[in-house]
């Protein structure tokens, strides 16, 4: 399985997320199936609401524990500090609306568009990925061509 790119706070909120699930949520559920299943098994609405969550829980523990085996933590990169990298705070201004936005560019895993985690592989983030300061970008988007100018790069240290 191909590598999956994460920024050190993202692997750690995986690994946080793999805990809970695996040492509270998990026993509790477990436990509540068994007290269900003493209150009359498959026919009892509780026990069959308690199976499907854990279903719905050891297949998310499971996506959990592959994302974060196949998971490599990117701490540097071959691009020098004043280019737009993985893991980067850029602020961009769209040159037809004025808006201005800070994304922090990341992985597809990590992309949270309310966040402004931007995914290195959508078309903004492919757009900005080694660019530099002042330089502006063209930007192939759904709903047409958009420009942007960077304002600002920063690396992010979390």
């Amino acid at each position: 399985m191909e590598k999956i790119l994460l920024t050190r706070s993202g692997y750690e909120k995986l690994v946080r997320e793999l805990d809970l699930l695996s040492r509270v949520e998990r026993p509790q559920l477990v436990q509540e199936l068994l007290e269900a299943a003493q209150e009359g098994g498959e026919k009892n609405p509780d026990f069959l609401s308690a199976l499907v969550q854990r279903q719905r829980l050891d297949r998310r523990i499971q996506q959990l524990q592959q994302t974060l085996a196949n998971a490599e933590v990117l701490v540097g990169s071959n691009l020098p500090p004043n280019r737009v990298r993985f893991n980067s705070l850029v602020w961009v201004r769209n040159l037809s609306s004025g808006r201005e936005r800070e994304f922090k560019l990341v992985s597809t895993i990590e992309a949270n568009a309310a966040l402004g985690h931007l995914s290195t592989s959508s078309p903004l983030g492919r757009a900005l990925l080694g660019r530099r300061l002042g330089e502006r970008v063209e930007v192939h988007t759904p709903s047409g061509l958009k420009f942007y100018q960077i304002l600002e790069i920063r690396m992010d240290k979390g």
